[in-house]
């Protein structure tokens, strides 16, 4: 067990990257953490797997990383995470008095219709990922700004769960485990 190679991922924890990942190695290897792809490919170099998203049935590829992974590195394998999003805040934050929501760029891409339906004048807040979102949220400890993250998320970050947001169809990413 100790020879086993670490596995490397975009993070915080509670990212959709890290979650899957989880799923996929059940719990059984070690799991770091990047802050961006860019990291996850230096550390493959170095010699670790890498962990990152490929695809998303609802806006296509993501990012080249599947071409970039087969120019330079070896796809071992590839999973179907069903991605799913909520909204959270701090406790007591009342949907009414949202006017602020963080999220990653992807996110709000994929929730775009109920954004616009449910908070058409709320500020967007961009961020490097969905955990990084909810621990922002944790962090300003206002009650007029949320989160859009995974339902998992959100209790990593101890955030009441203000609204679940139904997918419009089959929202899945698929994830490739990959080495050098």
């Amino acid at each position: 067990m100790k020879n086993k190679k670490k596995v490397y991922t975009l993070g915080p924890k509670g990212s959709f990257h890290h979650l899957s990942c989880v799923e996929y190695l059940g719990g059984q290897q070690e799991i770091e953490f990047c802050e961006s792809f860019a990291g996850v490919f230096e550390a493959v170099k170095a010699g670790h797997l890498g962990w990152i998203a490929l695809f998303n049935s609802l806006n296509g590829i993501v990012g080249n990383h599947e071409i970039t992974i087969n120019k330079n590195f070896t796809l071992l394998d590839e999973m179907n995470y069903e991605v799913t999003f909520c909204i959270c805040s701090e406790a007591g934050t009342k949907v009414k008095d949202l006017k602020k929501l963080y999220s990653h760029d992807e996110a709000f891409k994929q929730v775009k219709r109920f954004i616009s339906e449910k908070f058409p004048e709320a500020e967007l807040i961009n961020c490097s990922s969905t955990s990084e979102a909810a621990e922002k949220v944790t962090q300003e400890k206002e009650r007029n700004s949320a989160a859009i993250c995974h339902m998992e998320t959100a209790s990593f970050y101890d955030l009441d769960i203000l609204l679940n947001i139904p997918n419009k169809g089959k929202n899945e990413t698929s994830f490739g485990l990959f080495t050098g």
